[in-house]
């Protein structure tokens, strides 16, 4: 895999030329991987598999900022307050962060059986879900080439057992390393919310929330880093996991800043689907998978679409 010039906006260009060249393909496959993607999150949210906070009034809920051990009793009447009363039978533990200046008290329960249920149930939606964005990003790929597969190639990673278990074990690590990455970058922010809110230090409390914000873009960089292992298994599935891992940082070499301006450069393309229900990821994922494909590993263009710039 040859290094190239890294050239941000002639590669994003060329991404949404492809999208509009071959936009039916782009279209269908995405809106497989979209459709399905919503339905497991909305099955994970409805069955438990996903962790609420709330804000309570102190008179309601008066503990202070710690973790604390919930028996059954305690936990189901919380949960209780968030429609998920059924979930406390085997107890837990509740983080509270004490706001007195609100009068509030921001609660995240962890029931036992929340956890067992968010553990089973994320797996199933990996499960489903993982070979298809396979398959999906598969034809990003071959589109970048000039080759549009036939709509049964987006399912191919379902149909053999090995490629299964490669995109399902690159997606648990994955997700392991994001979670490790959010709670590392997060304790700088949460340790001068809790100690300004404890000791009464209003220039603490106000470095909390930029000190959040830090962390959040830290976290996600630091979740780019092993992204590239997905790429280079969709385009060599015959590779091992650990392969496609220690490929991927080699692909990035020396340009993992520009990897992360890269993506944070699509920023304001997440918030604008956020903010429309997801209408624009039709758009939007293809040309962010295939921006990222393009600075990873860029197949040549083929010479009948190559256009001056």
């Amino acid at each position: 895999m040859t290094e190239h010039p890294f050239q941000r906006r002639v590669l994003k260009l060329r991404a949404k030329r492809t999208f509009f060249r071959f936009l039916r393909p782009c279209l269908i496959c995405t809106f497989f991987l979209l459709i399905l993607s919503m339905t497991a999150q909305f099955f994970s949210m409805a069955s438990g598999g996903t962790l609420f906070y709330t804000f309570l009034p102190q008179w309601q809920f008066p503990v202070a900022t710690g973790v604390w051990r919930a028996d059954a009793t305690a936990m189901t009447n919380l949960l209780a307050l968030m429609g998920l009363g059924d979930l406390g039978s085997l107890g837990g533990v509740i983080f509270a962060l004490r706001l007195d200046e609100l009068g509030q008290v921001l609660v995240l329960p962890v029931a036992w059986k929340q956890v067992i249920d968010l553990v089973v149930i994320q797996a199933v939606v990996l499960l489903v879900t993982a070979p298809l964005l396979y398959g999906v990003l598969g034809q990003y790929r071959s589109l970048l080439e000039g080759r549009p597969l036939p709509l049964r190639a987006i399912f191919r990673w379902y149909a053999d057992l090995r490629l299964t278990v490669k995109a399902l074990a690159v997606q648990v690590i994955l997700n392991l390393w994001r979670l490790v990455t959010i709670l590392l970058c997060a304790l700088p922010g949460i340790f001068c919310a809790v100690a300004g809110n404890e000791g009464g230090n209003m220039s603490l409390l106000l470095l909390a929330m930029p000190l959040s914000i830090a962390g959040m873009v830290v976290s996600y960089c630091l979740y780019l880093l092993l992204t590239p292992a997905t790429y280079v298994l969709v385009r060599s599935p015959e590779l091992s996991v650990g392969q496609a891992f220690s490929r991927g940082l080699a692909l990035l070499g020396g340009r993992q800043g520009e990897y992360c301006k890269l993506n944070l450069s699509f920023l304001l393309w997440h918030l604008l689907g956020a903010f429309l229900y997801g209408a624009p990821n039709l758009f939007v994922v293809p040309y962010v998978q295939m921006s990222n494909f393009l600075f990873l590993d860029p197949p040549p263009e083929p010479e009948e679409f190559r256009t001056s710039l």
